[in-house]
């Protein structure tokens, strides 16, 4: 378990979210569904991510990585 746990901490092409203090940083995802002001959704592999909060702005994009602005209000992960 410590092992597997270890190895996709430290896979740089998993699906990961970082919080920080009005700051989103996602990386490895699949696509944006949904970009808007106070909810975007994030689809990756086999999940879809939804942040709702306010004042959302997308502050940098690259290759299947983002940074988003904003107050994150909520966190939603589903299996798709």
């Amino acid at each position: 378990m410590l092992v597997r746990n270890l190895y996709n901490f430290l896979d740089p092409s998993s699906f990961h979210i970082d919080i920080y203090d009005n700051k989103i940083h996602i990386c490895n995802y699949k696509r944006i569904i949904s970009l808007g002001s106070s909810k975007i959704i994030i689809k990756t592999n086999d999940k879809k991510v939804s942040l709702i909060g306010n004042n959302f702005s997308l502050n940098k994009l690259a290759d299947n990585e983002i940074l988003i602005i904003g107050n994150l209000e909520s966190l939603e992960i589903k299996d798709e």
